[in-house]
C-alpha cells in the first residue's frame, strides 16, 4: 500500500486514510512512561489504527506531523527497533516518544 499523496499533508494522512485516535496531553502525561518531556506520543499496534498524544503546543506542528507520520509508515514496514520504540502491551505494541527541543 502506497498513502502518498503529496497534495495531503501529514495531519491529514494519520486521521483520514491511515487512521488514528488523538488524545489528549494530559493522559499521556499521566499513564506513559517517559512522557513529561516530550512533545508527542505515539502507540502503534499491528492493524489497528495509531494512538497519539500532543502536547498542546504540538497540535498545530505541520513537523511534528510529519515526524509522526514517518514513524507510522516505518511501524508498518516492519521497523521496530529498539532506539525508537518501546515494546508495551506485553510485546503486542510499540510505544514512542517525540522529545521536545
Amino acid at each position: 500500500m502506497d498513502y502518498d499523496w503529496p497534495d495531503r499533508d501529514s495531519r491529514e494522512w494519520l486521521l483520514g486514510p491511515r487512521g488514528a485516535v488523538v488524545e489528549p496531553w494530559e493522559e499521556a502525561v499521566a499513564h506513559l512512561p517517559g512522557v513529561e518531556a516530550g512533545v508527542a506520543a505515539l502507540l502503534c499496534v499491528p492493524h489497528t489504527p495509531p494512538t497519539i498524544w500532543l502536547s498542546d503546543e504540538s497540535v498545530d506542528d505541520i513537523g511534528v506531523w510529519d515526524v509522526l507520520k514517518a514513524l507510522v509508515m516505518s511501524y508498518d514496514a516492519g521497523d521496530r527497533d529498539d532506539q525508537t520504540w518501546t515494546s508495551v502491551l506485553g510485546g503486542q505494541g510499540h510505544l514512542t516518544v517525540l522529545a521536545g527541543d
